[in-house]
């Protein structure tokens, strides 16, 4: 009789994503959604239903470790290019205008584009608690981050007050959707916001998040208060005239305030200078790279210093608004075509287990009892380079997707 819960999967070859050499020829046992015994032959006896993917290489499912799917709503809607603050103002008013039925109607066929590509994992930033009920129907293991605005002092206790209300309720009692908090910018938070928001995020032992770094104008308004983020923020009502600027990079900033430990910090793309610093406060970052290529940034992270300083670095769409594709094979190209000195198997790494480390998900490797959260690419013809074939330009989507054992398609 099989066993309960139990099956097999068969294939051609499996990457872990751990330190292990790929497997050839051998199959692997689920149970109770876990893995449960991996095998480098197919000698063993099977047990409960067999999935023969004996054509398939077989890895992690891909961390979509960063994005803003509530803004899918806004594809081919946002002028490409310009100032950051341009952008800005362009998101505000396109997003005022989307409905809540376009809003999630988007979000949820785009989901499905992202899943249909082999993301298993989601790190979403969602910019109200209302939210949360649209993304626990997506067939995705979530982290969500409750993404927090505020350059007013006076906003920090109403804004703390409407987190800690959401923490106290129950969001997901399957464990697939799991809370943490996302201060925007350190242009868009105020210092007492962020030590509020740190405060939270280490009471409820949760990840914290934050666009650092991110274009020039951010360095301009730390050095000395002025340029367009200061306009954006007037025009908003949003300035704080007895804010001090504190004259220092991003990231000296937020360690000044005592946020900076243990953050997952997107973006990344002018702290050259600062690798020392966030390597000593175990900073994880998140490279973005058609978002990156979108807004034509001259410079981005330095992702090969990061690597071997030896730091968690993962791999994310961003939205539809600075982005062309929420499709992760997309992604994965686009990131071997500007990192030359990344290899492929190092960008699968980000893919996948750098993207779960990034917030401490329970996924991104192939190993005994991890979630059987993994997908499947058919050969087309003989193979040895097995990290080179997800990235085959005529790949669009996975042909084989599970998550927590149960197939997607």
């Amino acid at each position: 009789m099989p066993v309960m819960n139990t099956f097999t999967i068969r294939f051609r070859a499996l990457l872990s994503m751990t330190n292990s050499k790929p497997l050839e020829n051998g199959q692997l046992i689920v149970e109770r959604g876990r893995i449960r015994e991996v095998f480098p032959d197919t000698r063993s006896p099977i047990e409960g239903e067999l999935i023969d993917l004996s054509d398939c290489l077989i890895l992690p499912g891909f961390v979509n470790a960063h994005c803003h799917l509530s803004l899918s709503a806004l594809k081919c809607l946002i002028p490409r290019g310009g100032f950051f603050a341009t952008w800005v103002r362009s998101v505000i008013e396109k997003n005022e205008l989307v409905s809540w039925e376009n809003r999630v109607f988007a979000l949820h066929a785009q989901a499905k584009i992202m899943a249909c590509s082999g993301v298993t994992a989601l790190v979403d930033y969602i910019p109200q608690a209302k939210f949360i009920k649209e993304y626990s129907g997506l067939p995705f293991r979530q982290t969500l981050l409750l993404e927090v605005l505020g350059f007013l002092p006076s906003l920090a206790e109403p804004i703390v007050e409407n987190l800690e209300l959401t923490f106290k309720q129950k969001v997901n009692e399957s464990g697939m959707v799991k809370l943490g908090l996302a201060p925007h910018s350190p242009y868009s938070v105020s210092p007492k916001l962020f030590r509020e928001v740190k405060r939270l995020a280490d009471k409820y032992k949760c990840p914290l998040s934050c666009h650092v770094a991110e274009f020039s104008e951010e360095l301009q308004f730390l050095q000395d208060g002025s340029g367009d983020m200061k306009d954006l923020l007037k025009e908003r009502s949003m300035f704080d005239d007895d804010w001090t600027p504190p004259a220092s990079s991003p990231a000296q900033y937020l360690d000044s305030i005592d946020v900076l430990d243990s953050l997952v910090a997107v973006h990344l793309n002018l702290a050259d200078a600062d690798m020392d610093l966030l390597k000593s406060k175990k900073v994880k970052a998140v490279f973005c790279p058609q978002s990156t290529r979108w807004f034509r940034r001259d410079k981005y992270m330095p992702v090969r210093d990061l690597l071997d300083l030896g730091m968690v670095v993962g791999l994310g769409t961003d939205s539809l608004a600075s982005s062309e594709s929420l499709n992760f094979l997309d992604e994965i190209r686009a990131a071997e075509e500007m990192l030359v000195d990344v290899s492929r198997e190092e960008i699968l790494r980000m893919a996948t287990k750098g993207g779960a480390e990034t917030v401490g998900m329970d996924c991104g490797v192939i190993e005994k009892g991890r979630p059987a959260d993994l997908i499947g690419f058919r050969l087309r013809g003989e193979f040895d380079d097995w990290y080179s074939l997800p990235f085959e330009p005529e790949r669009e989507k996975a042909d084989f997707v599970m998550i927590d054992g149960k197939k997607v398609f």
